[in-house]
């Protein structure tokens, strides 16, 4: 999906932008590029006392910009003459992240110096193509000993004043980001429950044997559903506490499952959906995998994996009072069969200690830190399993950090990989109830992210493994992930462009 690189196409607008102009009203990115290169090509000699008009003439400080840095800068964003400083290019744009930079973008380090983003230039991103007016650029510009320059320049600028930084600045109302189609797949549909078919088409598009159906109103039961759809070779998808969605049923028809298991009990997912459940063409097999609360729905479904997919060598132990760490979890489980068992943050609960007992797995990962599972829960487990059995924490800073070192785990322990991802919004747990297992059916992890920007470890990650991971499968519409976030993994994904 990637042969038509974000340069190529900004190559191609480049050239429609100088044939014709944005209206007066907006103000496109390709049109600022467009005219900092038609004075970078001139070029035009520094000067704070001299002013050029947009096609580089001389003119008068009416009539044209500063030849300075801020006044090249002003000029590319079409401001009034003769432009805005260093001091004041805050008033008409906003200050972005690092993540977020675009061509058309401006890096300005106040009552210093402005330079113009004009992309990454390594595969690291700590380089990129600097349009400016310079003072200092004699031994890169030629024939003027200084003035307006393209250089690759290391991020965020060569050096500046310790009380002055550099910020990226986004010029207010400039119309024209990234088109992310050729970077990300989405699977996303009307609601959730149409989200959560669309995961299941994406990871299963031959057809499953069976099907896991939990509910999408709520999460606690839903967080052990994974290993066990792993454990039948299936998806889990998402129903109402009362109804069976219509795109459900049909999925399941076109899955041909002959099975279907409901976890939860008929608080969370009533009789009368198994009812239906088992009208749908070719089900064969309706039941239910539940216990009396989480804890004990957890211990049943983890009861049921070992008896389907043998003693798993082993388990993760996470809080029932949240999802993150259990759903950054899930694409594990599904692949690994490996359970998920809840417990209490203060103390390891009944059930989770008799599942623990029951099966002496060799391995306990503890998600989240103390303040998610105590230290005195994961010392419980310790005392409670025999001596070859290891218990290891897997935490980061929040629950997206974590969700990256578990992700790292899967790699390293699940035969996982950063090939094609999924991305779920980690404020909501709807779309990675289905996600996650998704993402474990096709070999690959799940990482969380605010929902309305990137997180900035995952932007880094993905331009880290960006020559592998193909293209993320990005969970849920723009409700849930924003368009800015998607924005970002295409930047983070976006190939290197070759030096000009």
């Amino acid at each position: 999906m990637r042969q038509r690189t974000l340069a190529a196409s900004f190559a191609v607008v480049l050239v429609a932008a100088l044939a014709s102009p944005a209206p007066a009203s907006a103000l496109a990115r390709t049109e600022v590029m467009a005219r900092a290169k038609r004075w970078v090509d001139l070029p035009i000699p520094y000067s704070q006392t001299f002013y050029r008009n947009d096609a580089g003439a001389t003119a008068t400080v009416s009539t044209g910009w500063r030849c300075d840095c801020s006044g090249f800068v002003s000029m590319a964003w079409r401001t009034s003459k003769p432009g805005y400083s260093t001091r004041t290019l805050h008033y008409i744009s906003t200050v972005i992240t690092r993540e977020l930079l675009q061509p058309g973008d401006a890096l300005v380090s106040y009552d210093n110096h402005a330079v113009l983003f004009g992309g990454w230039a390594n595969a690291d991103k700590t380089q990129y193509y600097a349009y400016e007016m310079s003072s200092s650029a004699s031994r890169n510009s030629s024939p003027t000993p200084d003035g307006t320059v393209i250089r690759v320049t290391p991020y965020p600028y060569w050096s500046w004043p310790a009380d002055r930084p550099y910020r990226p600045y986004r010029l207010d109302g400039i119309t024209g980001s990234i088109d992310d189609a050729p970077y990300i797949t989405r699977v996303e549909g009307a609601d959730r429950y149409a989200t959560a078919v669309s995961a299941s088409k994406a990871a299963f598009p031959e057809g499953a044997p069976a099907v896991v159906l939990a509910s999408g109103e709520d999460w606690p039961d839903a967080l052990s559903a994974s290993a066990l759809a792993g454990a039948v070779e299936g998806p889990v998808l998402l129903v109402t506490r009362t109804r069976l969605p219509a795109s459900v049923a049909q999925e399941i028809q076109r899955l041909r499952a002959r099975e279907a298991i409901v976890v939860g009990g008929a608080s969370a997912v009533a009789t009368e959906v198994l009812t239906a459940v088992s009208r749908v063409p070719g089900v064969a097999s309706v039941r239910r995998v539940h216990g009396p609360d989480r804890y004990a729905t957890a211990r049943a479904v983890a009861e049921e994996v070992s008896r389907l997919a043998g003693t798993p060598s082993a388990a993760f132990l996470c809080t029932g009072e949240n999802f993150p760490d259990a759903l950054a979890a899930s694409p594990l489980a599904h692949a690994a069969r490996w359970p998920v068992v809840l417990s209490r943050p203060d103390t390891l609960s009944a059930d989770a200690s008799a599942t623990l007992a029951a099966m002496q797995p060799r391995t306990v990962y503890v998600l989240g830190g103390p303040a998610v599972v105590s230290t005195d829960t994961a010392e419980t487990v310790s005392d409670l399993l025999s001596g070859e059995t290891t218990v290891t924490r897997i935490a980061g800073y929040d629950r997206y950090d974590t969700a990256l070192r578990v992700a790292a785990l899967g790699v390293q322990r699940c035969g996982l990989s950063y090939t094609a991802p999924g991305i779920a919004s980690g404020t909501g747990f709807a779309d990675a109830l289905a996600g996650g297992p998704m993402a474990g059916a096709r070999g690959g992890v799940l990482f969380l992210t605010p929902g309305d920007r990137i997180y900035p470890k995952l932007w880094t990650q993905l331009a880290k493994v960006s020559t592998q991971a193909g293209s993320p499968l990005v969970l849920g519409g723009d409700a849930v992930l924003s368009p800015t976030v998607r924005t970002s993994i295409a930047l983070a994904l976006e190939p290197v462009r070759p030096l000009p």
